[in-house]
């Protein structure tokens, strides 16, 4: 059998209140669960938080002087295409494009030399270059030889000594500006008029383009996809950070798309001779187009034709009624290229400028302090 204790009520409430004989070990308890409450819950809703690497930014230590990276007095050509010859004065076209590649992107470079960039079926009057820049490791890269056949085969490769990456975009840019003042701008009859740079993921439609040029004739020309009241980014995770010490305006200076944009020659003179005196900005079409461009007082012009949005490559009759589209694939660019050549493009009707583009610039404000309509020298 077994026996049955009853406990009187104030047994009881000993039992199931321990704190009344060791208070000390339930503020310890208390305290323990506080702790924890208070360090793990922060971490908690960080861990929600998009984390990733930090995006490489130049050092508030290192030198941003363009002179310094660009060395203008210096040859920096590693492999030079066939353009720009003085002793071949057809080499000298009304318009030349720069394409900014990478060294592996052979595949990119070959859709353009078979599409929009195919040589046989140019616009007269345009050429095509591809600039590449250097690698870290030259001894061990396997490209390299592979992009000296391929610059020998098709002649339209520029190398530039520079390390080849997201954060030297700016110098990338600035070695081509330098390469074409130097070469393409030689006399009246050795000089090419216009300069366009854009990047091996663009379909450019070609005619469209030498009909905007050719309508927009003048020397302080520089046009593309125009943003206003764009903002820095201060998120240090994000692709686009911009640190304090490279730029501490409230808005960047209206500026044109990377994505493709054209000028006069006499405007990329001025815009590199400006910025060898202008601290490198690492986002090369907010430096050039933007803050070079309101040290010149010179307004860069929105185009409807130019998009840094991926438009719809399925639709040919947008894609023959506009400037460039941004982010095709290779496939792509050879799909488009043979819908195009098609009777079907002959029949499609005018587009309204709000189809052509859906998105435009934000009003943009334009300060008398900074902004005139011509280029200070």
């Amino acid at each position: 059998m077994t026996s049955k204790v009853k406990l009187r009520g104030s047994e009881l409430r000993d039992i199931v209140s321990p704190g009344r004989y060791y208070p000390k070990l339930l503020l310890l308890l208390c305290a323990t669960l506080l702790f924890i409450m208070f360090t793990w819950l922060p971490r908690a809703a960080e861990d929600k938080q998009p984390s990733g690497p930090l995006p490489y930014v130049w050092a508030a230590n290192q030198s941003r002087e363009a002179a310094v990276w660009v060395r203008p007095r210096e040859k920096t050509e590693l492999i030079s295409p066939q353009m720009c010859d003085p002793s071949i004065t057809s080499s000298f076209p009304y318009l030349l494009i720069v394409v900014c590649s990478a060294i592996p992107n052979f595949d990119a470079r070959m859709a353009i030399r078979s599409s929009w960039g195919k040589q046989e079926e140019l616009v007269p009057g345009i050429q095509i270059i591809f600039l590449v820049g250097n690698v870290e490791n030259t001894w061990n890269s396997t490209d390299l030889p592979e992009l000296e056949k391929e610059a020998e085969m098709y002649n339209d490769i520029l190398q530039e000594d520079f390390i080849d990456s997201y954060a030297n975009l700016t110098i990338k840019s600035l070695m081509m500006l330098k390469w074409f003042n130097k070469t393409c701008d030689l006399g009246s009859k050795k000089r090419v008029e216009y300069l366009m740079k854009t990047d091996d993921d663009m379909y450019i439609n070609l005619a469209k383009l030498n009909a905007v040029v050719r309508q927009n004739r003048k020397p302080t020309l520089l046009m593309g996809s125009l943003i206003c009241n764009a903002v820095p980014i201060k998120d240090p995770h994000n692709k686009y950070y911009v640190p304090q010490y490279m730029f501490s305006e409230k808005k960047y200076p209206n500026y044109l798309s990377g994505t493709g944009y054209v000028m006069h020659r006499e405007t990329a003179k001025r815009i590199y001779e400006t910025a060898l005196e202008t601290p490198i900005f690492h986002m090369e079409d907010i430096y050039l187009t933007g803050i070079t461009s309101r040290k010149l007082g010179l307004r860069p012009q929105d185009n409807i034709g130019f998009s840094y949005v991926k438009r719809n490559m399925n639709n040919t009759c947008l894609i023959s009624q506009i400037v460039t589209a941004h982010q095709v694939k290779p496939e792509q660019m050879l799909q488009v290229y043979g819908a195009l050549q098609s009777d079907k493009v002959k029949k499609c009707a005018v587009l309204k400028p709000k189809l052509l583009r859906p998105h435009g610039p934000n009003r943009c404000m334009w300060s008398k302090k900074f902004y005139s309509t011509k280029i200070r020298r």
